[in-house]
Protein backbone atom coordinates (compact mmCIF):
# COMPACT_ATOMS: atom_id res chain seq x y z
CA UNK A 1 0.00 0.00 0.00
CA UNK A 2 0.96 3.47 -0.72
CA UNK A 3 0.75 4.75 2.60
CA UNK A 4 1.00 8.53 1.02
CA UNK A 5 -2.07 8.39 -0.05
CA UNK A 6 -4.62 9.41 2.45
CA UNK A 7 -3.96 12.40 3.68
CA UNK A 8 -6.69 13.67 6.05
CA UNK A 9 -7.95 10.63 8.77
CA UNK A 10 -10.75 11.70 10.66
CA UNK A 11 -12.25 9.84 13.76
CA UNK A 12 -15.77 11.05 15.29
CA UNK A 13 -17.64 9.75 17.84
CA UNK A 14 -21.15 9.29 15.96
CA UNK A 15 -21.87 8.91 12.53
CA UNK A 16 -23.32 12.56 11.32
CA UNK A 17 -20.34 14.08 13.22
CA UNK A 18 -17.95 12.23 10.81
CA UNK A 19 -20.14 13.26 7.74
CA UNK A 20 -19.94 16.61 9.30
CA UNK A 21 -16.25 16.81 9.77
CA UNK A 22 -15.82 14.68 6.42
CA UNK A 23 -17.69 16.77 3.98
CA UNK A 24 -15.58 19.96 3.55
CA UNK A 25 -13.26 18.11 2.12
CA UNK A 26 -15.52 16.70 -0.43
CA UNK A 27 -16.89 19.61 -1.13
CA UNK A 28 -12.97 20.93 -2.15
CA UNK A 29 -12.39 18.03 -4.70
CA UNK A 30 -11.42 15.73 -2.44
CA UNK A 31 -12.13 11.65 -2.34
CA UNK A 32 -13.63 11.65 0.61
CA UNK A 33 -15.36 8.05 2.37
CA UNK A 34 -16.79 7.70 5.86
CA UNK A 35 -16.52 4.32 7.35
CA UNK A 36 -19.97 3.74 9.25
CA UNK A 37 -18.32 1.67 11.72
CA UNK A 38 -14.96 0.82 13.90
CA UNK A 39 -15.72 -3.29 13.02
CA UNK A 40 -15.70 -1.89 9.41
CA UNK A 41 -12.31 -0.01 8.97
CA UNK A 42 -9.67 -2.72 8.76
CA UNK A 43 -11.68 -4.79 5.94
CA UNK A 44 -12.83 -1.67 4.28
CA UNK A 45 -8.81 -0.56 4.51
CA UNK A 46 -7.60 -3.39 2.79
CA UNK A 47 -10.42 -3.37 0.27
CA UNK A 48 -9.18 0.10 -0.94
CA UNK A 49 -5.48 -0.75 -1.20
CA UNK A 50 -3.77 0.88 -4.21
CA UNK A 51 -6.76 3.44 -4.33
CA UNK A 52 -7.11 4.86 -1.30
CA UNK A 53 -9.27 8.44 -0.95
CA UNK A 54 -7.33 11.15 0.11
CA UNK A 55 -9.63 12.14 3.51
CA UNK A 56 -10.89 8.67 5.95
CA UNK A 57 -13.37 9.61 8.27
CA UNK A 58 -14.85 6.88 11.00
CA UNK A 59 -16.67 6.44 13.43
CA UNK A 60 -16.45 4.87 16.81
CA UNK A 61 -20.11 4.78 17.93
CA UNK A 62 -18.96 6.15 21.30
CA UNK A 63 -21.29 9.05 22.07
CA UNK A 64 -22.82 7.19 24.65
CA UNK A 65 -20.56 5.06 26.27
CA UNK A 66 -18.39 5.43 29.14
CA UNK A 67 -15.42 7.64 29.35
CA UNK A 68 -13.28 4.38 29.19
CA UNK A 69 -14.60 2.56 26.69
CA UNK A 70 -15.29 5.33 24.46
CA UNK A 71 -11.28 6.05 24.68
CA UNK A 72 -10.83 2.19 24.25
CA UNK A 73 -12.65 2.72 20.53
CA UNK A 74 -10.78 5.80 19.78
CA UNK A 75 -7.28 4.53 20.37
CA UNK A 76 -8.32 1.37 18.24
CA UNK A 77 -9.61 3.14 15.24
CA UNK A 78 -6.00 5.21 15.54
CA UNK A 79 -3.72 3.00 15.45
CA UNK A 80 -5.66 1.03 12.23
CA UNK A 81 -5.29 3.88 10.66
CA UNK A 82 -1.80 5.16 11.72
CA UNK A 83 -0.97 2.40 9.02
CA UNK A 84 -1.81 5.26 6.28
CA UNK A 85 0.37 7.71 8.28
CA UNK A 86 -2.02 10.25 7.31
CA UNK A 87 -0.52 13.94 6.85
CA UNK A 88 -3.80 15.39 9.26
CA UNK A 89 -4.78 14.04 12.43
CA UNK A 90 -8.08 15.45 13.11
CA UNK A 91 -10.95 14.39 15.82
CA UNK A 92 -14.10 15.55 15.44
CA UNK A 93 -15.72 16.39 19.10
CA UNK A 94 -19.19 17.77 19.40
CA UNK A 95 -19.36 21.54 19.30
CA UNK A 96 -21.12 21.58 22.55
CA UNK A 97 -19.24 18.68 24.50
CA UNK A 98 -22.04 15.89 23.71
CA UNK A 99 -20.17 12.59 24.76
CA UNK A 100 -17.07 11.75 25.79
CA UNK A 101 -14.99 14.66 23.92
CA UNK A 102 -12.33 15.19 26.68
CA UNK A 103 -11.46 10.71 27.40
CA UNK A 104 -11.51 10.42 23.19
CA UNK A 105 -9.41 13.52 22.94
CA UNK A 106 -6.73 12.53 25.30
CA UNK A 107 -6.95 8.73 24.13
CA UNK A 108 -6.01 9.73 20.32
CA UNK A 109 -3.66 12.27 21.58
CA UNK A 110 -1.31 8.95 23.35
CA UNK A 111 -2.27 7.31 20.09
CA UNK A 112 -1.50 9.49 17.72
CA UNK A 113 1.36 11.29 19.74
CA UNK A 114 1.19 15.02 18.33
CA UNK A 115 0.50 18.39 19.86
CA UNK A 116 -3.13 18.92 20.34
CA UNK A 117 -5.05 21.72 19.31
CA UNK A 118 -8.55 21.92 20.59
CA UNK A 119 -11.18 24.64 18.91
CA UNK A 120 -14.68 23.44 18.80
CA UNK A 121 -16.19 27.09 17.39
CA UNK A 122 -18.72 27.04 14.70
CA UNK A 123 -19.11 30.14 14.32
CA UNK A 124 -21.63 29.89 11.56
CA UNK A 125 -23.99 27.80 13.51
CA UNK A 126 -23.59 29.84 16.71
CA UNK A 127 -20.68 28.20 18.61
CA UNK A 128 -17.91 30.40 19.53
CA UNK A 129 -15.59 30.07 22.26
CA UNK A 130 -13.94 33.14 24.20
CA UNK A 131 -11.89 32.53 27.45
CA UNK A 132 -11.58 28.90 26.52
CA UNK A 133 -15.28 28.28 27.06
CA UNK A 134 -17.68 27.66 24.95
CA UNK A 135 -20.57 30.13 24.06
CA UNK A 136 -23.96 29.09 21.73
CA UNK A 137 -24.64 32.33 20.37
CA UNK A 138 -23.36 34.66 23.06
CA UNK A 139 -24.72 32.40 25.63
CA UNK A 140 -22.65 30.23 28.14
CA UNK A 141 -23.22 26.56 26.78
CA UNK A 142 -24.41 25.43 30.23
CA UNK A 143 -27.20 28.28 30.12
CA UNK A 144 -28.63 26.86 26.57
CA UNK A 145 -30.90 23.54 26.15
CA UNK A 146 -27.91 21.15 24.85
CA UNK A 147 -26.93 21.48 28.79
CA UNK A 148 -30.22 19.36 29.21
CA UNK A 149 -29.37 16.80 26.21
CA UNK A 150 -31.41 14.04 26.88
CA UNK A 151 -29.04 11.29 26.80
CA UNK A 152 -25.19 13.10 26.67
CA UNK A 153 -25.48 15.82 29.27
CA UNK A 154 -22.10 17.83 28.83
CA UNK A 155 -19.47 18.92 31.20
CA UNK A 156 -19.63 22.36 32.34
CA UNK A 157 -16.65 24.69 33.19
CA UNK A 158 -13.50 26.13 30.63
CA UNK A 159 -11.83 23.29 28.33
CA UNK A 160 -8.83 24.40 29.93
CA UNK A 161 -9.79 23.35 33.20
CA UNK A 162 -11.60 20.26 32.18
CA UNK A 163 -8.52 18.80 29.99
CA UNK A 164 -6.33 19.67 32.92
CA UNK A 165 -7.81 17.46 35.03
CA UNK A 166 -7.94 14.64 33.03
CA UNK A 167 -4.06 15.21 33.00
CA UNK A 168 -3.37 17.32 30.27
CA UNK A 169 -2.59 21.12 30.59
CA UNK A 170 -3.56 23.20 28.22
CA UNK A 171 -2.38 26.57 26.96
CA UNK A 172 -4.38 29.27 26.16
CA UNK A 173 -4.01 30.63 22.26
CA UNK A 174 -6.36 34.15 21.14
CA UNK A 175 -6.73 35.31 17.61
CA UNK A 176 -3.67 36.62 16.28
CA UNK A 177 -1.16 34.76 17.98
CA UNK A 178 1.20 32.21 16.87
CA UNK A 179 0.63 28.79 17.88
CA UNK A 180 2.21 28.23 20.82
CA UNK A 181 4.82 24.97 20.69
CA UNK A 182 2.36 23.00 23.28
CA UNK A 183 -1.08 21.52 23.59
CA UNK A 184 -3.16 23.95 23.26
CA UNK A 185 -6.99 25.47 23.35
CA UNK A 186 -8.08 28.26 20.92
CA UNK A 187 -10.54 30.96 21.16
CA UNK A 188 -12.70 31.42 17.96
CA UNK A 189 -15.05 33.32 17.36
CA UNK A 190 -15.27 33.99 13.44
CA UNK A 191 -14.49 31.94 10.27
CA UNK A 192 -11.20 34.09 10.24
CA UNK A 193 -10.04 32.97 13.21
CA UNK A 194 -10.30 29.27 12.24
CA UNK A 195 -8.45 29.65 8.99
CA UNK A 196 -5.74 31.11 10.59
CA UNK A 197 -5.53 28.31 13.18
CA UNK A 198 -5.53 26.21 10.01
CA UNK A 199 -2.73 27.97 8.24
CA UNK A 200 -0.75 27.07 11.89
CA UNK A 201 -1.60 23.77 11.32
CA UNK A 202 -0.31 23.62 7.90
CA UNK A 203 2.92 25.65 8.92
CA UNK A 204 3.99 22.52 10.24
CA UNK A 205 2.59 19.10 8.47
CA UNK A 206 3.15 16.06 10.99
CA UNK A 207 3.17 18.15 14.46
CA UNK A 208 -0.65 18.56 15.24
CA UNK A 209 -3.53 16.43 16.39
CA UNK A 210 -6.18 19.13 14.79
CA UNK A 211 -9.94 18.80 17.48
CA UNK A 212 -12.90 20.65 16.97
CA UNK A 213 -16.20 20.39 14.77
CA UNK A 214 -17.03 21.21 11.63
CA UNK A 215 -15.63 24.76 11.78
CA UNK A 216 -12.30 23.79 12.06
CA UNK A 217 -12.66 20.71 9.55
CA UNK A 218 -13.82 23.33 6.98
CA UNK A 219 -10.60 25.84 8.03
CA UNK A 220 -8.31 22.56 7.08
CA UNK A 221 -10.47 21.75 3.86
CA UNK A 222 -9.89 25.51 2.90
CA UNK A 223 -6.49 25.33 3.35
CA UNK A 224 -5.61 21.69 1.68
CA UNK A 225 -7.58 21.59 -0.88
CA UNK A 226 -8.71 25.35 -1.95
CA UNK A 227 -12.04 26.68 -3.00
CA UNK A 228 -15.92 24.84 -2.71
CA UNK A 229 -17.08 23.98 -5.32
CA UNK A 230 -21.31 24.18 -5.35
CA UNK A 231 -23.46 20.69 -5.66
CA UNK A 232 -25.82 20.29 -8.33
CA UNK A 233 -28.99 19.96 -6.82
CA UNK A 234 -30.45 19.31 -10.57
CA UNK A 235 -30.84 15.35 -10.51
CA UNK A 236 -33.15 14.84 -7.42
CA UNK A 237 -37.03 14.61 -7.24
CA UNK A 238 -39.19 14.38 -4.24
CA UNK A 239 -37.93 13.85 -0.72
CA UNK A 240 -38.29 11.59 2.18
CA UNK A 241 -37.55 13.01 5.50
CA UNK A 242 -36.79 10.97 8.90
CA UNK A 243 -36.33 13.48 12.01
CA UNK A 244 -34.83 11.06 14.48
CA UNK A 245 -33.35 13.78 16.54
CA UNK A 246 -35.26 14.83 20.13
CA UNK A 247 -33.01 18.32 20.50
CA UNK A 248 -34.71 21.45 20.57
CA UNK A 249 -33.57 22.82 17.18
CA UNK A 250 -35.25 19.64 15.69
CA UNK A 251 -38.12 20.38 16.68
CA UNK A 252 -38.54 23.60 15.47
CA UNK A 253 -37.29 23.14 12.20
CA UNK A 254 -39.92 20.33 11.89
CA UNK A 255 -42.57 23.03 13.45
CA UNK A 256 -41.60 25.36 10.62
CA UNK A 257 -41.59 22.92 7.99
CA UNK A 258 -45.35 21.77 8.70
CA UNK A 259 -46.24 25.74 9.41
CA UNK A 260 -45.22 26.59 5.80
CA UNK A 261 -46.40 23.25 4.08
CA UNK A 262 -49.34 22.62 5.71
CA UNK A 263 -50.14 19.78 3.13
CA UNK A 264 -47.00 17.73 3.43
CA UNK A 265 -47.55 14.00 4.19
CA UNK A 266 -46.76 13.23 8.13
CA UNK A 267 -46.36 9.51 8.99
CA UNK A 268 -46.13 8.47 12.84
CA UNK A 269 -46.11 5.01 12.07
CA UNK A 270 -43.70 3.04 9.83
CA UNK A 271 -46.73 0.81 9.18
CA UNK A 272 -48.43 3.60 7.13
CA UNK A 273 -44.92 4.53 4.73
CA UNK A 274 -45.25 3.15 1.27
CA UNK A 275 -43.08 3.45 -1.38
CA UNK A 276 -45.74 5.80 -3.89
CA UNK A 277 -46.05 8.67 -0.86
CA UNK A 278 -44.69 11.65 -2.76
CA UNK A 279 -43.20 12.93 0.31
CA UNK A 280 -42.83 11.58 3.84
CA UNK A 281 -42.13 13.21 7.45
CA UNK A 282 -41.43 10.92 9.79
CA UNK A 283 -41.08 11.27 13.46
CA UNK A 284 -41.46 9.45 16.47
CA UNK A 285 -45.31 9.82 17.98
CA UNK A 286 -45.71 12.13 20.87
CA UNK A 287 -48.89 10.83 22.20
CA UNK A 288 -47.68 7.17 22.13
CA UNK A 289 -45.87 5.96 25.29
CA UNK A 290 -42.40 7.32 24.86
CA UNK A 291 -40.25 5.12 23.25
CA UNK A 292 -36.11 4.55 23.78
CA UNK A 293 -33.93 6.81 21.33
CA UNK A 294 -32.96 3.05 20.03
CA UNK A 295 -36.33 1.99 19.12
CA UNK A 296 -36.77 5.29 17.58
CA UNK A 297 -33.53 5.16 15.62
CA UNK A 298 -34.03 1.79 14.13
CA UNK A 299 -38.10 2.43 13.44
CA UNK A 300 -37.13 5.36 11.13
CA UNK A 301 -34.56 3.43 9.80
CA UNK A 302 -36.42 0.82 8.55
CA UNK A 303 -39.33 3.33 7.19
CA UNK A 304 -36.81 5.04 5.00
CA UNK A 305 -34.98 1.73 3.86
CA UNK A 306 -38.21 0.94 2.81
CA UNK A 307 -38.07 3.73 -0.18
CA UNK A 308 -34.14 3.25 -0.99
CA UNK A 309 -34.72 -0.18 -1.29
CA UNK A 310 -36.91 0.56 -3.91
CA UNK A 311 -34.57 2.21 -5.78
CA UNK A 312 -36.62 5.63 -6.52
CA UNK A 313 -34.82 8.11 -7.90
CA UNK A 314 -35.68 10.40 -4.64
CA UNK A 315 -33.23 12.43 -2.18
CA UNK A 316 -33.61 10.93 1.64
CA UNK A 317 -32.97 13.54 4.57
CA UNK A 318 -32.23 11.58 8.40
CA UNK A 319 -30.96 13.07 11.56
CA UNK A 320 -29.26 12.24 13.98
CA UNK A 321 -26.52 9.95 14.55
CA UNK A 322 -28.09 7.50 16.02
CA UNK A 323 -30.87 6.98 13.07
CA UNK A 324 -28.20 7.41 10.58
CA UNK A 325 -26.14 4.59 11.87
CA UNK A 326 -29.11 2.22 12.23
CA UNK A 327 -30.58 3.19 8.86
CA UNK A 328 -26.82 2.29 7.26
CA UNK A 329 -27.79 -1.42 9.40
CA UNK A 330 -30.09 -1.50 7.25
CA UNK A 331 -29.13 -0.92 4.20
CA UNK A 332 -25.90 -3.22 5.18
CA UNK A 333 -23.77 -0.13 3.94
CA UNK A 334 -20.18 -0.43 5.43
CA UNK A 335 -18.83 3.49 3.84
CA UNK A 336 -20.49 6.23 2.57
CA UNK A 337 -18.75 8.16 -0.49
CA UNK A 338 -18.98 12.02 0.59
CA UNK A 339 -20.06 14.17 -2.38
CA UNK A 340 -20.21 17.71 -0.14
CA UNK A 341 -22.67 19.86 1.68
CA UNK A 342 -26.20 20.61 0.45
CA UNK A 343 -25.72 23.57 2.96
CA UNK A 344 -23.68 23.42 6.02
CA UNK A 345 -24.26 21.16 8.46
CA UNK A 346 -25.90 19.17 5.91
CA UNK A 347 -24.21 16.34 3.70
CA UNK A 348 -24.95 14.70 0.48
CA UNK A 349 -23.50 10.95 0.30
CA UNK A 350 -24.08 7.94 -1.21
CA UNK A 351 -24.04 4.21 1.12
CA UNK A 352 -21.81 2.08 -0.03
CA UNK A 353 -20.95 4.01 -3.25
CA UNK A 354 -24.42 3.23 -4.43
CA UNK A 355 -25.81 6.73 -6.79
CA UNK A 356 -29.36 5.28 -6.20
CA UNK A 357 -29.06 6.19 -2.39
CA UNK A 358 -28.71 9.85 -2.82
CA UNK A 359 -28.96 10.61 1.72
CA UNK A 360 -28.51 13.86 3.17
CA UNK A 361 -27.79 13.74 7.12
CA UNK A 362 -28.12 16.24 9.55
CA UNK A 363 -26.96 16.37 13.32
CA UNK A 364 -30.23 17.43 15.48
CA UNK A 365 -28.97 20.68 16.84
CA UNK A 366 -27.42 22.12 13.55
CA UNK A 367 -29.04 24.56 11.26
CA UNK A 368 -31.86 27.31 11.73
CA UNK A 369 -35.51 27.25 11.92
CA UNK A 370 -35.96 27.52 8.37
CA UNK A 371 -33.26 24.72 7.25
CA UNK A 372 -36.10 21.79 6.35
CA UNK A 373 -38.39 24.73 4.80
CA UNK A 374 -35.29 25.22 1.88
CA UNK A 375 -34.39 21.60 1.88
CA UNK A 376 -37.81 20.99 0.60
CA UNK A 377 -38.62 24.13 -1.72
CA UNK A 378 -35.38 24.06 -3.26
CA UNK A 379 -36.55 20.43 -5.05
CA UNK A 380 -39.38 22.41 -6.14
Amino acid sequence: MDVNECRVAIVADDLTGALDAAAPFAQRGATTRVVVALESLEASLDAWQGSLPDVIAVTTESRHLTASAAAERVTQATRILARLAPAVWFKKIDSTLRGQAVAESLAMHRACCRRLLLAPAVPSQGRTTCDARILVYGQPLEATDFARDARSQPPTGGLDALFAAAGLPLARHVPGQRLPMADSVADAETDADLDDLAGGVGDEPGKWLAVGAAGLSRALAQVMFGAAVPLDHAPFVGLWMAVGSRSERARQQVAALRRAVPELPVMTDIDEATVESPCLLLMPDTEAPPRGANEVAAALADALALGMLAAKQRLYLVTGGDCASALMKRLDACYIDVAGEWEPGMVLGYPQGNRKWPLLTKAGGFGDEALLVRLLRSLD
